[in-house]
């Protein structure tokens, strides 16, 4: 996996143009003691380290995010990149090979090559790699939050949840809706050590940039609006399907608050495991985030493992389940490719709700299976 790290960094120029430039930015910036919220100095960043692509005028993520980042900064950018995208390759196959242990999946070793194979296709994942992006990273604090809080690990599952806000779009509904489920069951510790760390977040970024949180909302504002109506969620088909009409102005709003109850809803009744109803909130929180591109939807990882596990152990035929696998690889690049033609991706929601389904049929069956056992 390291050679092949070394080929994509190589062959995207070294990364000093792809978004991992952002990220390395902001940790070069950030021991350089740059304001990184500071368009001048921001802009001047690229220039010192040869990158022309200046996509965003501040740094568009909190502090918190240039400190992850600060380690990798201490080397060069193209090095750095390496390192970072072999990382974001084991994030995921280790991210995968923990959701199979913890579901009990005894057939996972029948479906390794398949998924190795399914998992070099699947499009989010090469998206990842390509850009330097932190998809990867995300799916694996939220399977290892999971996996800490399915072992009762309260206070160190609520640390590791709440450094998912290096990048908290795609789980802008994840993370409230369990800190909700926190709450009811009272796990107190859980709650704690989400609160811990968000609260070091906030006052570390507060005393390195006093003012960076007006800066960056507006600079945010702007960005998330401007693309909003490509984005492939309930937004952004939403926005076009009716472009122009005054109906986009509560379509999309009421979508999302929908999709915001029915979660809240899923949380109150849940009766399952942590990994299964997180694996459901991330398909929700997809849905219904402002701002989501292709490689974020790495994290439908988690709900299809769920979902290939429970009915593989279900008794669904293996090569029906590999049939899945790979038409999930199909249509996510056919749908890349009606995005790439129409400059849009509004039609990538398919990819979401198709994992969602996949996710319900599989909860169904587990379900139905549990009752007869116990009608028996």
């Amino acid at each position: 996996m390291g050679l092949f790290a070394f080929v994509i960094v190589q062959g995207q120029g070294w990364m000093v143009n792809r978004d991992w430039f952002t990220y390395w930015g902001g940790g070069r910036g950030l021991l350089n003691g740059v304001n990184l919220y500071g368009p001048g100095d921001w802009a001047a960043v690229h220039r010192q380290y040869g990158s022309t692509w200046l996509e965003n005028p501040i740094f568009i993520y909190a502090p918190p995010t240039a400190a992850v980042f600060a380690p990798f900064a201490a080397l060069s950018v193209g090095l750095a990149g390496v390192l970072w995208v072999w990382l974001s390759e084991v994030l995921v196959v280790v991210s995968v090979w923990i959701m199979a242990l913890e579901l009990r999946w005894r057939a996972f070793g029948k479906y390794v090559p398949w998924l190795f194979l399914t998992l070099a296709l699947f499009l989010p994942v090469l998206l990842t790699l390509l850009m330097g992006q932190v998809s990867a990273l995300s799916l694996a604090l939220l399977v290892a939050s999971a996996l800490l809080w399915n072992h009762s690990r309260w206070f160190s599952g609520g640390l590791v949840f709440g450094l998912l806000v290096v990048k908290p779009q795609p789980v802008i509904l994840v993370m409230p809706l369990m800190a909700l489920w926190l709450l009811i069951h009272r796990r107190w510790q859980g709650l704690f050590g989400l609160a811990l760390l968000l609260g070091l977040n906030a006052l570390g970024s507060w005393l390195l940039y006093p003012s960076f949180l007006s800066d960056w909302l507006a600079t945010v504002t702007n960005k998330v609006g401007g693309v909003i109506s490509r984005m492939p969620t309930v937004w952004g088909i939403a926005y076009g399907l009716v472009p122009g009409s005054p109906a986009q102005l509560w379509t999309a709003p009421v979508l999302a608050v929908a999709i915001l109850v029915f979660g809240i809803i899923v949380v109150l009744r849940w009766r399952g495991t942590v990994l299964q109803l997180m694996s459901t909130l991330v398909v929700l929180s997809v849905l219904a985030t402002l701002y989501l591109w292709n490689y974020d939807r790495v994290l439908l990882l988690m709900p299809l493992i769920v979902a290939l596990a429970q009915l593989d152990q279900r008794g669904v035929p293996r090569p029906a389940l590999v049939l899945v696998l790979l038409g999930m690889d199909i249509l996510a690049i056919a749908l890349f490719a009606i995005a790439s033609v129409r400059l849009r991706d509004t039609f990538g929601v398919l990819i979401t709700l198709a994992s969602g389904l996949l996710l319900w049929v599989s909860l169904q069956q587990s379900r139905s299976a549990a009752a007869v056992e116990l009608d028996t």
